[in-house]
């Protein structure tokens, strides 16, 4: 028996994050429309809240009680961060420091009662081999980790971005997922958005039967 979509009647969504959290493009606007298309009658209210460039230092420094002003808490979060702790390289922020900042993070948010899920980073552009993608792996494992200490849900994006990656690059190695390494293009935020539904297990849209125009031999001809 499928499973219902995971956000209901009322949900309260917080997107939280960096680049990928703020671009007007990004999955966290595609998201909503999709949602809206395809479940409208359930009131969701969603906000983003995210600067591109951000470290996990930016981020978990604005997390107090000012971040949502007179809102009222969340009921589920969408963490995604990491990206650009590792791109920024001497200006990063360590492994381990990391590791101490997330658990921080997830520490902070535990206190709104929400549903949280980690996400792990994109990639750094389209070709995994490199310096950065190779130290990212590292930076995903604490997510993992920590997620599964703290009781959050688990979105493997990065895993997804791999796999896509090279089936796509079998086809096509000119096929690109990002605009310049950080910013997701066009194909990425669709990725993206497509792997978060899938995790909230977003049904495809079903509409009463009714005769296609042309009739449905036509459509099969």
């Amino acid at each position: 028996m499928a499973q219902d979509f995971a956000w209901s009647d009322g949900e309260r969504v917080l997107f939280l994050g960096d680049m990928a959290t703020e671009d007007p493009q990004n999955y966290t606007r595609l998201v909503p429309a999709l949602v809206t298309a395809r479940y409208p009658e359930r009131r969701i209210n969603y906000r983003a809240i995210g600067t591109g460039g951000d470290r996990l230092p930016e981020i978990l420094g604005r997390i107090d009680d000012n971040l949502l002003g007179d809102q009222p808490l969340p009921t589920w979060v969408g963490v995604q961060v990491g990206l650009f702790d590792v791109w920024n390289g001497q200006s990063g922020t360590p492994l381990g420091r990391f590791r101490q900042l997330y658990a921080e993070l997830l520490e902070r948010i535990q206190g709104w009662k929400a549903r949280v899920v980690c996400l792990t980073t994109t990639v750094y552009g389209e070709n995994l081999a490199t310096r950065e993608n190779e130290t990212l792996v590292g930076y995903n494992d604490v997510i993992r980790a920590l997620a599964f200490q703290y009781g959050a849900g688990v979105l493997d994006v990065n895993a997804a971005f791999q796999d896509t990656l090279r089936r796509a690059q079998a086809m096509n190695p000119d096929v690109r997922y990002t605009v310049d390494g950080t910013r997701l293009n066009a194909n990425g935020n669709n990725l993206l958005s497509v792997v978060l539904l899938d995790k909230l297990h977003f049904g495809l849209c079903v509409v009463p039967e009714q005769r296609p125009i042309g009739g449905a031999e036509d459509l099969a001809a």
